[in-house]
């Protein structure tokens, strides 16, 4: 049985991202080694992309942020030195276990930063479905989600009603770089090797196959910015690394 065949309800019980359970369950499995894999299969550069995500938010001392499918933490990791007592940070996410791994990885910065820490939220939920009742923010940061979701604008569409009207929503993904590219063998390696490495690390042969389909389905740059404009935002600056394989893009909400 294909992972095609899977995801679209193949065999009697079959889990489909459609169905919330099944993200749950994969990234459940595969949330000790997220940040592992990461490091490994940019090269060191997942902190450096994160550092740019927290610097193009703009963030204030008060703000309230809100960490979109947060997996373990690291871009909230990077905000939190930004933001003051007065602030608060939401991280949410599908996974429990991301969650309970991103509190081992905030809990010693917060300590470090004794009385001067935000106030810091983990929410477990889904943001596109689920009426969890977190309001509007003046910050929202969305790294490496819309790759596991089936419909980009109507994500995008979801996330502009977390974010007040100036406020700022800064995006992180993977784009597919044209097609000739001296980032096309970077491209592949992404789509093929590190789903391998991943699933190996992971034991999990399941995410090997949905990471490898997900890949397939990168937007381009140029489409990615058009789909968040298309949302309601006004776009402010963006960036591309790797000839174009990872974009970060920040904008206004209208």
């Amino acid at each position: 049985m294909s992972a095609h065949d899977r995801r679209q309800g193949g065999r009697p019980g079959a889990r489909t991202p459609k169905d919330p359970s099944y993200l749950r369950g994969l990234f459940d499995r595969a949330a000790r080694y997220y940040d592992s894999v990461n490091q490994t299969t940019s090269l060191g550069q997942v902190g450096t992309w994160r550092q740019e995500v927290v610097w193009a938010a703009s963030l204030h001392p008060n703000d309230r942020v809100l960490d979109a499918f947060s997996g373990p933490g690291g871009l909230a990791a990077e905000a939190v030195p930004q933001l003051g007592p007065g602030a608060q940070l939401v991280l949410a996410d599908l996974s429990p276990e991301m969650l309970h791994q991103a509190r081992r990885r905030l809990g010693p910065i917060l300590a470090a930063e004794g009385q001067y820490r935000p106030c810091v939220d983990y929410v477990v939920g889904d943001l596109l479905r689920d009426d969890l009742g977190l309001g509007e923010f003046d910050a929202v940061f969305l790294g490496w989600a819309l790759r596991y979701v089936d419909d980009v604008d109507s994500a995008l569409a979801r996330m502009r009603t977390f974010v007040k009207t100036g406020g700022t929503i800064v995006v992180l993904e993977f784009t597919r770089p044209p097609k000739v590219s001296w980032a096309t063998p970077a491209h592949l390696y992404f789509r093929y090797v590190l789903p391998q490495i991943g699933s190996a690390l992971a034991g999990d042969r399941e995410l090997h196959e949905y990471l490898t389909e997900s890949a397939a389905k990168f937007l381009t740059a140029p489409q990615l910015l058009r789909s968040i404009q298309n949302a309601g935002f006004d776009l402010d600056k963006y960036s591309t690394h790797l000839d174009g394989l990872v974009t970060i893009a920040a904008a206004t909400a209208k």
